[in-house]
């Protein structure tokens, strides 16, 4: 392999300017010009893009876990809700608990508690009260106004409904929210 010998010159170098006059010498020579950088025409519109897809998927998500407090605070999204399918059941959020039944000569009573666990104030459909018989069939059925209309988050609202008279076959009571 050969490597590339250089020569040294016998010619003296030139004397050394001051680096002021050198600069004025570099910036008097005609600059080499090149063509404008090419503009990228999509990159604004793929930037605009971005963040308007980032826009729409923050506020479908925000509406979508909100849409407790969205529908407390402006009841008529009920219906935008239930036309996009996200519709809550009736008594979503709302506990039945504490159920009790006493039978007395005129009749039977059920009581029982509803709950708000959710962090919203909801509304409280129609209750269904059933008494049913030793193999789990219908004796009797009630629909009920709710004890108030709306629970604000852990309230705690205490029915009665009085079956008068109630047959003797009715062993079970099972209270359940009135679908939609």
């Amino acid at each position: 392999m050969t490597v590339p010998v250089s020569r040294i010159s016998d010619e003296p170098m030139p004397p050394s300017r001051p680096l002021s006059q050198a600069m004025a010498a570099a910036t008097a020579r005609a600059a080499i010009s090149a063509p404008p950088p090419r503009r990228r025409h999509g990159a604004g519109f793929g930037m605009l893009l971005v963040v308007l897809l980032l826009l729409l998927t923050g506020t479908a998500a925000g509406a979508y876990w909100g849409r407790y407090r969205i529908v407390a605070q402006w009841p008529q999204a009920a219906r935008l809700y239930r036309m996009v399918g996200l519709a809550d059941a009736p008594g979503d959020g709302l506990d039945i608990a504490n159920i009790t039944s006493t039978r007395n000569v005129d009749g039977l009573i059920v009581e029982g508690d509803v709950t708000d666990k959710t962090g919203v104030p909801r509304p409280v459909p129609q209750l269904r009260v059933v008494l049913r018989d030793a193999t789990q069939h219908e004796v009797a059925v009630k629909i009920v106004d709710p004890p108030k209309p709306r629970l604000l988050p852990g309230e705690t609202a205490h029915f009665v409904v009085a079956f008068l008279p109630a047959s003797d076959a009715a062993v079970g009571v099972v209270v359940t929210f009135v679908p939609g």
